[in-house]
């Protein structure tokens, strides 16, 4: 029986289904499948200890230098070592020293190895450490047998590198969204007329993500007299900061927008149900998949170069990142709308989303990159 290792910075809960299909798929064809991964040490996310499937997990360490940070996971390479797989798939980071150790161990005992991911920009790094970072990268991704990249805008993005595109498979980042569909097939009537218009925002919060902005763009609003809400929803390490930030704002705008914190599960499930927009101004991606599981209209950035996939008729797509005068421009465009064509752009989500990003096709583009990934040598 072949076997494949998948080297994680973490295990968050939700690539649980993800993980637990692709297993049984590669065990179906002769593949053993585990996954290695540590600590998450920057975003606060619930984890996956489900047992699902095959784990390793490894302590993390984090090396703080005076510009820079890396991060070690002591005992994966030993681990490598000791397991010899047929092939490892990649989340790389170029900051964890570990995987650049397992790397080195690919290339000198010819073991295929692939990289999957987006292509996230560091907003900290400009520069000269930006430039450099992107060589790095476009040095792993020449070497790499395959590539799975998480949208077709990494893929052209491949593409015009050079790299053949034989060694590309486009898997669709997303979540379990036929769960969703199957779990609300029928959910209450959204964008009423003459009702008032709820808007979501619901992701980590951290600096990329730019919440700050949407707030401000749907206080704006508020402040013109427009009907509506916003409701965020998340943890992170930017909670606090947020909660002061629109704490300054007016009594009319802080009764009308609710930083909700983190929730789960049921919790999280009744504020899909009952909002009519998702609104996301920043980094991210799966929070639209989630959004579009239940039928919501989106407002979004390209996020993590996937989401530029899922717009078409369902939507606006934003140009920039927090670009306040950007979403409001597009807020009041939804608004115009009539209830009838906001309803249309709902139903439209539903059916994008389980074309382009169901989990199946997650699961069988990873399982087709594989296959071909252990059947090459270095």
């Amino acid at each position: 029986m072949k076997k494949v290792i998948f080297v994680y910075g973490n295990l968050p809960a939700y690539r649980r289904d993800f993980f637990t299909n692709l297993s049984k798929e590669l065990d179906r064809n002769g593949i053993e499948m585990k996954v290695f991964y540590g600590h998450n040490l920057v975003k606060k996310t619930p984890q996956d200890d489900s047992k699902n499937y095959k784990t390793e997990k490894f302590p993390t360490k984090k090396l703080n230098l005076k510009f820079l940070y890396f991060y070690t996971l002591p005992g994966l390479y030993e681990h490598i070592k000791q397991e010899n797989p047929d092939g490892i798939i990649f989340q790389f980071n170029q900051t964890n020293l570990s995987q650049w150790q397992v790397l080195r161990y690919c290339k000198k005992n010819n073991i295929p190895y692939a990289i999957w991911g987006c292509n996230y920009t560091r907003a900290d790094l400009n520069g000269i450490l930006a430039k450099l970072r992107e060589r790095i990268y476009h040095k792993i991704y020449k070497n790499a047998t395959m590539l799975i990249p998480y949208g077709t805008l990494y893929r052209d993005y491949f593409l015009r590198l050079g790299i053949e595109k034989e060694k590309i498979v486009v898997a669709q980042n997303t979540i379990n969204v036929e769960a969703i569909v199957k779990k609300y097939a029928e959910l209450p009537e959204k964008n009423v007329e003459n009702k008032t218009v709820k808007i979501l925002y619901v992701g980590a919060l951290s600096k990329q993500k730019r919440v700050e902005t949407a707030i401000d763009a749907v206080a704006k609003m508020i402040e013109e007299g427009y009907d509506v809400i916003f409701d965020v929803v998340g943890g992170g390490f930017d909670l606090e900061p947020l909660k002061n930030y629109l704490s300054q704002k007016s009594e009319l705008v802080k009764s009308k927008i609710k930083i909700h914190g983190a929730k789960y599960e049921e919790e999280l499930e009744k504020f899909f149900v009952n909002a009519d927009l998702f609104l996301m101004p920043g980094i991210g991606g799966l929070g639209v998949n989630e959004a579009m599981a239940y039928g919501l209209p989106i407002i979004s950035t390209n996020g993590d170069e996937t989401v530029y996939d899922l717009i078409d008729g369902n939507g606006y797509l934003l140009q920039n990142f927090g670009d306040t005068d950007e979403q409001v421009k597009y807020l009041k465009m939804f608004l115009a709308l009539s209830s009838k064509e906001r309803q249309e752009m709902g139903r439209k989500s539903r059916d994008i989303i389980l074309s382009k990003a169901s989990l199946k096709n997650m699961v069988q583009s990873h399982l087709r990159a594989i296959k071909l990934m252990i059947g090459k040598k270095m």
